[in-house]
């Protein structure tokens, strides 16, 4: 055999392991580090809790615009369990009034507009092996956050007076753990999360925050899933900067469809809920109906 054949013999050897190398290389490396990946294996960013990690735009009854998210920015794969160390963050603008005009980016609320914003740091540990034991489609999560919020007004550039909202109760920092089950039932996935918030005392104006929530949603059109979430949430109020704050609570219901893709879901809905206003406006208690649109990142447990 000619030396130019031997050469091209080599140069295709070497092509093709490194094509085999390339295609085995994911099963070698299942387990290992990872960076940048969404923040849970059960999304949180579906649930109809006002403070769900989602890009979200309420039009009725009131113009409510959320930059929300949450992010892994580094973890662990075993072939057990996943733990991933993240980040999150929310800034939303509420209108104090209802919606009463177009334009300005589709609605514009009534009133000042009043700013809520909030970061967090959280570890997510995915126990999957134990969820497989309890059945084949079954996923488990806990999750422990360390949260801060703050509420602000905005002045108005015409120098009109604001209420002064002093003597509103305040999230402030609190320290959270959360407990979620999913599971697939022929053509139905059901999500459900229990979460329990303790307030660090002298910077909140709650003592402890218990929660529930549930997503049901129907797979059977890959591009299209209607869905049902429901979540629930009571906060008790503390004895804080030398003032007893009142309890609050929130329950509240999206029902809608979902466009789901790899990297997360329209989602286009209706709202229904009762209780407490969020923010400022935490004093304010009425029951509504709304209708909103969704971009919600995270991917089917």
């Amino acid at each position: 055999m000619t030396r130019l054949a031997w050469s091209l013999r080599r140069r295709v050897a070497s092509i093709l392991g490194l094509l085999a190398f390339t295609t085995a290389e994911p099963h070698a490396r299942a387990d290992g580090v990872t960076f940048l990946d969404f923040a849970r294996t059960i999304p949180r960013s579906w649930s109809a809790s006002r403070d769900a990690p989602a890009f979200n735009l309420m039009i009725f009854p009131r113009d409510v615009r959320t930059a929300a998210g949450e992010f892994s920015l580094v973890g662990w794969k075993a072939e057990d369990y996943r733990l991933r160390i993240g980040f999150g963050g929310l800034l939303e603008l509420e209108s104090v009034g209802e919606t009463d005009s177009f334009g300005n980016l589709i609605t514009h609320g009534s009133g000042a507009f009043l700013w809520r914003g909030a970061y967090q740091y959280q570890m997510a540990l995915s126990l999957d092996a134990l969820g497989k034991r309890l059945c084949a489609t079954c996923s488990l999560e806990a999750t422990f956050t360390y949260r801060h919020e703050s509420e602000h007004i905005t002045a108005s550039n015409a120098g009109d007076q604001n209420e002064d909202y002093r003597d509103r109760a305040l999230v402030g920092d609190d320290l959270g753990l959360d407990a979620a089950i999913s599971t697939q039932q022929g053509e139905f996935l059901l999500l459900g999360r229990t979460q329990f918030r303790l307030f660090v005392p002298e910077r909140s104006s709650y003592g402890v925050s218990p929660n529930l929530e549930a997503h049901v949603r129907y797979l059977r059109f890959p591009r299209v899933h209607p869905f049902v979430s429901l979540y629930g949430e009571y906060s008790n109020g503390a004895h804080s900067w030398d003032r007893q704050y009142p309890h609050a609570y929130l329950l509240r219901a999206l029902t809608g469809v979902a466009l789901p893709s790899d990297l997360g879901n329209v989602m286009l809905y209706g709202s229904g809920d009762i209780g407490h206003r969020k923010g400022l406006l935490a004093y304010t208690r009425e029951a509504t109906l709304g209708l909103g649109v969704r971009l919600a990142l995270g991917s089917l447990p």
